[in-house]
């Protein structure tokens, strides 16, 4: 299970606040910590500003292309802060997000997609021969996105800028006990295995291990536990750090 490592002396927006998503607490800690770094690693640093900027560029994407309360984002990349950012923009537009094991393959890939049944797929471009490969293997292929260099069309980061300082027209209307994240996972012959975290827990997780708090990490189920405890680090104004490794990498 992969640890994170806070940066020291900083205390972000960690109160409890039951009112608001956390990708909107998120959203206010990028505003509030602004060039301070945010994620470090091999490919350098990004401050909080730069992330922020993403993830309001996500969520300005998703609105204008209709994504709300009822449709399922399914992400096919590494760990890191683009995932991250993709993820917390469409939930601010009110979309929930499945995490897809990046490893996953053939009909396993083929049958974990078809119990989502996504609107749309974002992978990242070394998965390209397994998502081509799925139009054979599912009755109904969502559309497909990719992300980061490597791909010379359909590149959703690309697509996202030019929503670049636009307004939102106002999160969706998304309920505490609403479907927040989704975390799918298979094996060879067997059923896709999906795991649901509503708003309500992801964010009292992520809050939790913001405040340090070693029973929100104990009850937050692995699948999740990555994704809460980076948030944390972003509610308390940390470093999250970001390890190259095998796919689908690491938050460390």
């Amino acid at each position: 299970m992969p640890t994170i490592r806070p940066g020291a002396g900083r205390q972000g927006l960690a109160a409890f606040r039951p009112q608001i998503c956390l990708p909107q607490i998120v959203a206010e800690a990028a505003a509030v910590h602004g060039p301070a770094p945010a994620f470090a690693g091999p490919a350098g640093c990004t401050s909080y500003a730069a992330f922020g900027a993403d993830l309001a560029r996500y969520a300005r994407y998703a609105e204008a292309e209709g994504f709300g309360s009822g449709n399922t984002v399914a992400l096919l990349m590494r760990h890191g802060p683009a995932s991250l950012a993709l993820w917390l923009g469409f939930a601010l537009a009110g979309a929930r997000v499945a995490l897809v094991d990046a490893s996953l393959s053939g009909a396993c890939l083929a049958r974990t997609l078809a119990s989502l049944a996504p609107r749309l797929l974002v992978a990242d471009p070394d998965c390209a021969e397994g998502v081509q490969a799925l139009a054979a293997l599912i009755p109904e292929m969502p559309a497909v996105r990719w992300h980061g260099p490597g791909a010379d069309f359909a590149r959703i980061d690309i697509e996202a800028a030019e929503y670049e300082g636009e307004e939102l027209a106002g999160p969706g209307e998304v309920g505490a006990d609403d479907a927040a994240l989704l975390a799918c996972s298979g094996h060879r012959g067997a059923a896709p295995t999906v795991a649901a975290a509503s708003h309500r827990q992801i964010l009292a997780w992520a809050q939790g291990a913001s405040l340090g708090l070693p029973r929100a990490i104990e009850v937050c189920p692995a699948e999740f536990r990555a994704v809460a405890e980076a948030c944390g680090v972003l509610l308390r104004g940390g470093v999250v750090v970001v390890e190259s490794g095998p796919r689908p990498g690491t938050l460390c």
